[in-house]
């Protein structure tokens, strides 16, 4: 079965997705046991028969687009995030529902505010809407976009995905890395074994004397050597030494001759008037301005013959600060003690996700967090999506105090365009942007 959604803005229920297929091949026996029985795993839809076609209405409520929840998880992230996202197709035969029947794309995977929830958008027909592959490349996917920092985890998801995928062997081989990288990380942790201490015996011990010791033979006395005369000194005798009881010796160092320099003669200065040339009257002004600490000449004046070249004046804005390469940004507009710049580096096809930093989780969840005391902002609160062909769009992820485009606020779920100059307000609380391309 080939299946069209449509998007669509209702304003008394908010954003809503269309599929459309034909009255005949209606599953009622499904369509009856989800009326009676709603499962949490399943986006809710009204169903509605004109002119012989099936319209089901998809009712998106608080829920998020789970992409918006992709990124680097560590390892027990990332088995209860698989366990979430595989567990609704373990259980839709409860139901009476098969899993052919399930729309198997990241774009249409919804997640619950409180992220305890993924959902699924089901289409009631008794024909398959995906093909046998379908779910093996949604996992490859999403694989791909969600790594993990256990490196041996990864590699096993890698395998079972590429040699058939099957959702209850899948989660098996995760629960299995996950307690193998337990126990490593223990071992890795564990002290390492204490060394036996070998006993020694520190007493004090009385030396053991033999009874016949051998006799050395006497060692004659040594007479001091004569002391070296230093080279190039005079021994000096003072004949004085007697009346004070002794004689004394003393070192006469040679002194070292100094070189008399010669007075320089003072020159003599050419005689060109009273005050001498034109051009020493300069020089001596010049000398006497440095003496005395005085400014230097403005740029560009020539002080005998040599010019000082003008600095280069760096482009400065109205503010006053140094002109930088405008690139695509969110920049502050208002008061608030608030980053002034956000950064919006994506390539085509790519999200930036904004929220506030969450001290629960203690770790980043957002590409740009505001500070945890923002309170108007939201854990998850929009995200920037960037399209192949260079355009780009903000959504709001069903945060509490709103995203507001222009002073309008957006209706959660649905994209709109961002323009040059469009202004961005995160909540009601100054959090206030201009977008710049």
């Amino acid at each position: 079965m080939i299946y069209d959604i449509q998007s669509k803005n209702d304003l008394s229920v908010g954003a809503c997705l269309v599929i459309r297929f034909p009255e005949k091949d209606l599953d009622k026996k499904a369509l009856y046991t989800i009326e009676a029985d709603w499962p949490e795993f399943l986006v809710p839809f009204r169903h509605r028969s004109i002119d012989g076609q099936i319209e089901c209405t998809y009712l998106l409520g608080d829920r998020s687009k789970l992409k918006y929840r992709f990124g680097r998880k560590t390892a027990a992230e990332y088995v209860k995030f698989w366990t979430e996202l595989l567990q609704p197709i373990l259980d839709c035969g409860d139901w009476f529902l098969k899993s052919s029947s399930f729309v198997l794309e990241t774009e249409n995977i919804y997640i619950s505010r409180d992220e305890k929830t993924v959902s699924y958008i089901y289409i009631p027909t008794l024909d398959d809407c995906v093909g046998p592959d379908a779910m093996r490349d949604m996992a490859r996917h999403i694989a791909e976009l969600n790594p993990v920092d256990n490196l041996d985890m990864e590699n096993r998801v890698l395998r079972a995905i590429m040699h058939g995928f099957r959702p209850v062997e899948f989660l098996k081989i995760i629960g299995a890395a996950a307690e193998d990288g337990k126990v490593n990380e223990a071992a890795s942790k564990a002290p390492a074994p204490e060394r036996p201490v070998m006993a020694v015996d520190r007493s004090p011990k009385t030396p053991e004397i033999p009874e016949n010791p051998p006799r050395l033979p006497p060692t004659p006395p040594q007479r001091p050597a004569p002391a070296d005369m230093p080279e190039g000194e005079d021994l000096i005798i003072d004949f004085d030494a007697k009346k004070r009881g002794k004689q004394k010796e003393k070192v006469k160092e040679p002194k070292a001759k100094k070189k008399q320099e010669k007075p320089q003669k003072p020159q003599k200065e050419p005689k060109h008037g009273l005050f001498g040339s034109k051009k020493d009257h300069n020089v001596l002004i010049a000398g006497a301005a440095e003496q005395k600490g005085s400014v230097p000449p403005a740029t560009g004046v020539e002080i005998d013959r040599i010019r000082i070249p003008a600095e280069p004046i760096q482009d400065v804005t109205q503010s006053g600060e140094t002109a930088l390469d405008e690139g695509v940004r969110l920049r502050l507009i208002s008061g608030s003690p608030l980053p002034k710049i956000i950064d919006v580096n994506i390539e085509p096809g790519g999200i930036f996700t904004i929220g506030r930093f969450d001290v629960s989780v203690g770790v980043k969840q957002s590409d740009f967090e505001f500070d945890k005391k923002t309170m108007s902002v939201s854990r998850h609160h929009a995200a920037i999506e960037r399209g192949r062909d260079g355009t780009y769009t903000i959504v709001d992820l069903n945060s509490k105090a709103g995203t507001y485009m222009d002073g309008a606020k957006l209706t959660p779920n649905i994209p709109y365009s961002l323009a040059r100059g469009s202004r961005v307000s995160f909540g009601i609380s100054g959090a206030d942007y201009i977008w710049e391309e």
